[in-house]
């Protein structure tokens, strides 16, 4: 059963503000070095599990979590949504979400200044801080807001969720590469995903349009012609 408009909205910023706090959370635990233990035992488990095929499919899975295409698909994505419900606004939101979401992630890496493991355990070069993960943030970003495009093209069901699985896991795919690469910890990309996730989730209060279909369907009425009444279209 939908929310009626008003409660949707409401639901998605106890959501956001969920998320916000979490990733709060999470960066004052990674400032008071609350998770070396978890970060360690992690990171320990899975250079123990190295292979060199895993090597191999990880290195080509993280180089696509960090692809300059991630701009330019966001905006194709948005064309594509202006070309069938004549509204640009989805993709201009969208677009700017992803913006925000890297620069903010970049903002919270040099508050944070988290160092990263141990660089005898790098399989592949990296640079600058730890927290949070670049590749695992930028991932989850382009991911949330392609399902997103996606849904406010108003393609049918089935190809929508098909296609958000593929998107998500490839995401948590680029995440772990990470971790199995030797060059983040896990509180790196849990953070990633954190703040990614609350950017995604606020894309229905930048673009209400769906809460306003649900607050005008449920008021909508057909009178009969007879009583001189008219339908109402859908906004």
């Amino acid at each position: 059963m939908c929310l009626p408009g008003r409660s949707y909205r409401r639901l998605v910023r106890v959501v956001v503000a969920g998320l916000v706090l979490g990733l709060a959370l999470l960066t004052t635990a990674e400032l008071a070095d609350l998770l070396v233990h978890v970060d360690n035992g992690v990171l320990d488990a899975l250079v123990a599990r190295r292979t060199a095929g895993w090597t191999g499919f990880a290195t080509a899975v993280t180089n696509t979590g960090a692809s300059p295409f991630t701009y330019p698909l966001v905006a194709i994505a948005g064309l594509v949504v202006a070309r069938r419900t004549r509204r640009w606004r989805p993709g201009v939101v969208a677009l700017a979400v992803v913006v925000l979401g890297v620069l903010s992630r970049l903002l919270l890496s040099v508050l944070v200044r988290d160092t990263r493991p141990d660089q005898d355990l790098w399989l592949v070069p990296v640079g600058g801080f730890s927290f949070p993960s670049g590749h695992a943030a930028a991932s989850a970003l382009l991911a949330g807001t392609l399902i997103w495009l996606v849904g406010r093209a108003g393609l049918p069901r089935l190809p929508r969720i098909g296609f958000g699985i593929v998107l998500l896991g490839w995401a948590f795919l680029v995440g772990v590469s990470r971790l199995y690469l030797g060059v983040h910890w896990v509180s790196d990309v849990v953070g990633s995903w954190l703040l990614a996730a609350a950017w995604v989730c606020a894309l229905p209060l930048l673009d209400p349009v769906r809460g306003d279909r649900r607050e005008a369907g449920g008021a909508a009425t057909t009178e009969p012609a007879g009583q001189g009444g008219s339908a109402v279209p859908p906004v």
